[in-house]
């Protein structure tokens, strides 16, 4: 009787399964959890990194190993470098795997998935490239080239599935490993004139681009000291291995418009996104707004203190800044309904029986909406959309149902929204 008992309780099941999910092929409907999302409103613009540097030099030529990462804290008299002589031939051997290396950690760092966004920013950095290839500014095509191959190494590893470049990584780390493990004989230890923050490249600009130059910086400077042309390096002074930034305030300033501009205040803090370090997110406070006399133009002067290895050393970064967050409850446009007593909201799955659930639009963005997330001590809260419910994402000929006191159940016609 047991096993009878049994059957007739799973064969009530199947067909109670079956009955929902015959109705909801029917439908086409298509359900999905809610989630919380975050809208960001934000300037993506170039920004130019203003700092206090020394460079530091070794007294004689060869083949450099360098002793720190970027961004490492490194005291007075402290050895950054050793320069042998009989790596002198290895030294661009060593400089293309330093390079290697340092595009594909920024290559494992990822914070977008989506293939659309990558392939706009290749298409945009392959345009901004030939452009500046015309131009003759060679100097912006090799640092924008190192961005492409970044894009299209990150691309790599989202549409094949692949985790991750370590295995390349290590591979160079082995080479790099086995020619500093042949050098012999005497070698220079390249010590650190200050205290600071090391970062192995040095591009000329560490006098031009100074604090004080951020802090009176006019809205024609800019552009004049980009184009002023970095220092040559001079024989008396050495050989360039790296540079200190001597403190962790620094300055980053860029070119927007007027009408941008209005949407910020000095003196208040954003947060500055950096896409090409996998979306690293720094507070910076806005120190100035400068504006062009009898233009729309207007540069944007930032600082902060904190340091982030992830950024990298190249003078000019992609940055975005964010003006603005709304946080809610992501919703796809094609989602939302509006009913009989003209109110706005969603279908959910409950108790399987679509029930309609009323929203509040934030902002909408890319086919989805953003809408409030009420708390459960609010008023009105068991008629709103919550996180989690099974939303109806589509379907055909939908209808509210409700159960009656009878057992009865009632179906209310519902509108696509708009």
């Amino acid at each position: 009787m047991k096993y009878v008992l049994t059957s007739i309780i799973a064969l009530a099941a199947m067909v109670y399964m079956g009955y929902h999910l015959y109705s909801m092929f029917k439908t086409g409907m298509t359900v999905e959890p809610v989630q919380s999302a975050e809208i960001s409103n934000q300037l993506t613009l170039t920004g130019v990194i203003f700092r206090d540097e020394r460079v530091v030099y070794g007294a004689t030529s060869g083949g450099v190993v360098r002793m720190f990462s970027n961004g490492e804290k490194v005291s007075k008299n402290a050895v950054v470098a050793k320069i042998y002589d009989t790596l002198r031939t290895e030294d661009r051997t060593l400089s293309r795997i330093e390079n290697d290396l340092s595009i594909l950690a920024e290559s494992n760092k990822i914070s977008d998935t989506s293939t659309k966004n990558t392939d706009a920013k290749i298409n945009k950095l392959y345009y901004t490239i030939r452009l500046k290839s015309e131009e003759g500014d060679y100097a912006t095509v090799a640092e924008k080239t190192e961005e492409l191959l970044i894009l299209l190494n990150r691309r790599e590893i989202i549409v094949n599935a692949r985790l991750n470049f370590n295995t390349e990584i290590a591979d160079l780390r082995a080479q790099r490993e086995k020619i500093v493990s042949a050098a012999t004989g005497e070698h220079e230890d390249v010590k650190t004139p200050v205290s600071g923050y090391f970062y192995s490249y040095a591009d000329g600009y560490e006098n031009v681009f100074t604090s004080e130059a951020a802090l009176k910086l006019g809205y024609e400077d800019l552009s004049s000291l980009l184009e002023s042309g970095a220092e040559k390096q001079s024989q008396e002074d050495g050989y360039a291995v790296g540079k200190m930034a001597q403190s962790a305030v620094w300055y980053l300033c860029m070119k927007t418009d007027r009408e941008s501009a209005a949407g910020l205040s000095e003196g208040k803090t954003y947060p500055v996104s950096f896409p090409m370090a996998s979306g690293s997110e720094i507070d910076f406070t806005l120190e100035r707004i400068v504006t062009q006399n009898g233009g729309e133009g207007a540069v944007l002067v930032f600082s902060t203190s904190t340091l982030s290895a992830d950024i990298g050393s190249a003078r000019k970064q992609t940055v975005s800044v964010i003006q603005e967050k709304t946080v809610g409850l992501r919703v796809p446009v094609t989602a939302v309904r509006t009913n009989d007593e003209g109110e706005i909201g969603v279908f959910i799955l409950k108790n399987d029986r679509t029930t309609f659930r009323k929203i509040q639009i934030l902002t909408e963005q890319d086919g989805y909406c953003l809408v409030r997330e009420f708390s459960p001590d609010e008023e009105g809260y068991s008629e709103m959309l919550h996180k989690y419910d099974n939303l109806v994402t589509s379907g055909k000929g939908l209808k509210e149902q409700k159960a009656e006191d009878d057992g009865e159940t009632t179906e209310y016609e519902i509108r696509i929204f708009g």
